[in-house]
């Protein structure tokens, strides 16, 4: 991948006055078809934000097409990061959200205030850790919705368990269960939604487990513990 990036950057040098039409013939080779609507002004001057959809994320290029910014920008007199389009977050967000609630293991908080969607893999340990604060999440009015995201790099028979829970007549019961005590159910096969919630993991670009997305479509990358979690949310959406 870095290879690639730096060959970008030099088919981009080639081009000193580079247009939006030659930004797009550049990194669509790289990148997979661009809209000209997706190409943005960014609060970097000098700089177009372009949005990609596999996965949804956007990148940042020079004006005159001859740079690939990799990496964060800074303001330094906020000492803040330059925030991107709100666009890929909406993007991510959508899609998430049209996902069935019945393809989902939900933890419901009983004095709801906010909603998490967590990409999960069994087999992974912060994944467990996160599982065992299920309880105090819904205590601090965090809901709690589980997708599908095993890793098979890593773990690779965390797919069939899953599938095996995600067919079993009660979800909850049988993460609990694999959770406490490493018991997978013994179910039938049914038509279940594990390979496509992992391979829209793979569009909203998770590469690790827990994947948090936040109902705005903010993505926290990792385990956070559940007072951290609540505050993260707070700072990000507001209480």
């Amino acid at each position: 991948m870095i290879k690639s990036l730096f060959l970008i950057i030099a088919l981009l040098s080639n081009s000193s006055h580079a247009s939006k039409e030659d930004v797009i013939q550049q990194l669509s080779r790289f990148f997979g078809e661009i809209d000209k609507q997706d190409i943005v002004a960014s609060p970097f001057k000098g700089v177009y934000e372009v949005i990609t959809y596999n996965p949804i994320d956007s990148m940042l290029v020079s004006e005159d097409g001859k740079y690939l910014i990799q990496g964060d920008v800074v303001d330094l007199t906020s000492r803040s990061l330059i925030q991107k389009s709100a666009k890929v977050k909406n993007l991510k967000s959508s899609l998430i959200n049209a996902i069935n609630d019945e393809d989902k293991i939900i933890y419901q908080a009983g004095n709801e205030n906010y909603v998490v969607h967590v990409f999960t893999d069994i087999d992974c340990p912060f994944c467990k850790k996160l599982h065992l604060e299920i309880d105090e999440m819904n205590d601090l009015g965090i809901t709690v919705k589980y997708l599908a995201a095993p890793l098979a790099s890593l773990h690779p028979r965390a797919q069939g368990k899953m599938q095996k829970i995600w067919c079993a007549d009660d979800r909850k019961q049988a993460m609990n269960e694999y959770i406490q005590s490493k018991d997978v159910p013994d179910v039938k096969a049914c038509d279940n939604p594990v390979a496509q919630q992992l391979a829209i993991s793979q569009q909203l670009g998770v590469t690790g487990t827990p994947a948090i997305f936040l109902s705005d479509g903010t993505h926290l990358p990792g385990y956070l513990p559940a007072n951290k979690l609540l505050r993260k949310i707070q700072e990000t959406l507001g209480k």
